[in-house]
């Protein structure tokens, strides 16, 4: 059995590594199942199918489950920490350097050029995510009836709550998705108010660390009320966080203009780790490394908390049928919310031809050619560089 510095080293190499989001599920099950024999594959695609079926950063959980099977919660926020630590650095660099040169004239132009490529990557979330309600009408539905309702300002988490109660109550008879996501050997069977023990405890202590967030400064407690909010609801990981966060940050509170909103989603697209690295961005701006730090708690806990709650009770969690339902009611609200906001942000990334050509050669690049990342990246700023 590894020690907790064995499982902080190995997670932190594995954070530093980490481009390209839930391309690191392979390496990391290199790492644990072949490498270091410390799950079976068996363990190893259990985890993986909790984690799938939980909001948040997918590979923060996975991180989080290797680490609760090998040492407890102590190796769960090792491996979790350890994670998450590489890009937490990166990105304060990245955010210092931003907002403290990010008006000289170079720096504008690759901005307006890399503004057209985030808006490819959003084109490329909505590519992929809508795969997820393609399979039957009900889901579209959702998510068309959900984009009408965000478009007429209606609050977030209203719209996602009836469409998860619109899944339930309506897909139990017409699409009752049978099929279950993952096998999992049979656990123990834990008693039914053991797990809303634990939930309400963890609730009073987020509670309780919110009201000291708030004790200390108002800003820092709206922050980590939002950001836990965010880390809860986030189903699909951090891409689906792109338009909930634009609409707490950017519309209501306007705490970042829609400009350094769309330069921050680009920094967190090229550190390493979890796209949720954003929330460092927004808390390096309002409160420096102080709000870095809230921000970034704050949006990897509750997830965090999820995966260390429900391990034991995941056979349970698995078999219940109107959990899948409710997801997949979120799921399709989600794609809706990212429509509104790719409207949103391509009115003020996409201004001229220029502009419109960028972002169709990276999409191009990104959906049809399947090319990485990081070059499409290099390629929008070399050529903002030449046209701007």
């Amino acid at each position: 059995m590894p020690t907790i510095c064995e499982i902080f080293r190995e997670f932190l190499h594995l954070g530093t590594t980490a481009f390209g989001g839930l391309a690191m599920i392979e390496p990391i099950r290199s790492r644990v199942v072949l490498q270091k024999k410390w799950l079976s594959q068996g363990e190893f695609l259990d985890g993986l199918a909790l984690c799938q079926m939980l909001p948040g950063a997918t590979v923060v959980q996975l991180a989080t489950y290797v680490g609760q099977r090998l040492q407890g919660v102590r190796g769960a926020v090792a491996a979790a920490g350890a994670f998450i630590l590489p890009a937490f650095v990166l990105m304060l660099a990245l955010s210092f350097l931003y907002f403290q040169y990010g008006n000289l004239p170079w720096v504008q132009a690759i901005s307006k050029g890399l503004g057209a490529a985030v808006i490819a990557l959003l084109v490329q979330t909505f590519w992929q995510l809508s795969k997820a309600i393609r399979r039957h009408w009900l889901d579209p539905a959702i998510a068309f009836l959900a984009l009408l309702a965000l478009g007429a300002n209606v609050n977030y988490l209203l719209v996602f709550l009836a469409a998860a109660l619109v899944r339930l109550f309506v897909g139990l008879k017409l699409d009752p998705l049978d099929k279950n996501p993952g096998e999992i050997a049979p656990g123990p069977r834990t008693l039914p108010g053991s797990i809303l023990t634990q939930a309400f405890i963890s609730l009073v202590c987020l509670a309780t660390l919110v009201t000291m967030f708030f004790h200390l400064d108002r800003v820092l407690g709206q922050m980590s009320l939002i950001f836990l909010k965010i880390g809860s609801i986030s189903f699909g990981g951090g891409y689906v966080m792109i338009p909930i966060l634009q609409w707490e940050v950017v519309d209501r509170l306007q705490w970042l203009t829609l400009r350094q909103f769309l330069d921050g989603i680009l920094l967190s697209y090229i550190t390493p780790g979890p796209l949720l690295i954003l929330a460092a961005f927004v808390g390096f701006w309002l409160k420096g490394l102080p709000g870095a730090l809230v921000s970034t708690i704050s949006v990897f806990l509750p997830p965090t908390l999820m995966i260390i709650l429900l391990i034991p009770f995941y056979q349970r969690i698995k078999e219940a049928k109107w959990m899948r339902q409710v997801i997949q009611g979120i799921l399709a609200a989600l794609v809706g919310f990212l429509v509104l906001v790719l409207f949103q942000m391509g009115r003020a990334a996409i201004f001229d031809m220029k502009t419109l050509g960028i972002m169709l050669a990276s999409a191009t690049a990104l959906i049809a050619l399947k090319i990485n990342l990081l070059w499409v990246i290099a390629a929008a700023a070399a050529c903002s560089l030449l046209l701007f």
